[in-house]
């Protein structure tokens, strides 16, 4: 059974909770939640992708970066992750951790160009 969160961009995202640490969305991708490791998996068909997050010093909350990279891991490294789908990856984590109750934000930061 699917349950409905509303994106922040409109529309609605649906997700399943799989075991403890993971997240099903109906739009296709899986997050397994490794937050206090550092990291979310991220997959998508075969695809998968390590992503790290950032907990906030002395509390649980969860930042994830606007500016953090995104790369396929083998054998789909050779393909590239355009910023519109980066950022989609980005923003697809954060629901995840919201469905599962995380406090999470994506924090913009400067693009490397304007630091």
């Amino acid at each position: 059974m699917y349950f409905y969160l509303s994106s922040e961009h409109g529309g609605e995202m649906a997700f399943k909770k799989r075991l403890f640490n993971r997240v099903e969305s109906d739009l296709g991708f899986t997050v397994k939640i490794r937050a206090i490791k550092g990291y979310v998996e991220y997959r998508e068909g075969h695809r998968a992708a390590t992503v790290p997050v950032h907990l906030t010093m002395g509390k649980f909350f969860v930042n994830v970066y606007s500016d953090t990279p995104v790369e396929w891991k083998p054998p789909h490294t050779s393909e590239a992750v355009s910023e519109a789908k980066r950022m989609e990856i980005l923003r697809n984590i954060v629901a995840a951790l919201h469905f599962r109750k995380y406090p999470a934000e994506l924090i913009e930061t400067k693009s490397r160009r304007e630091r």
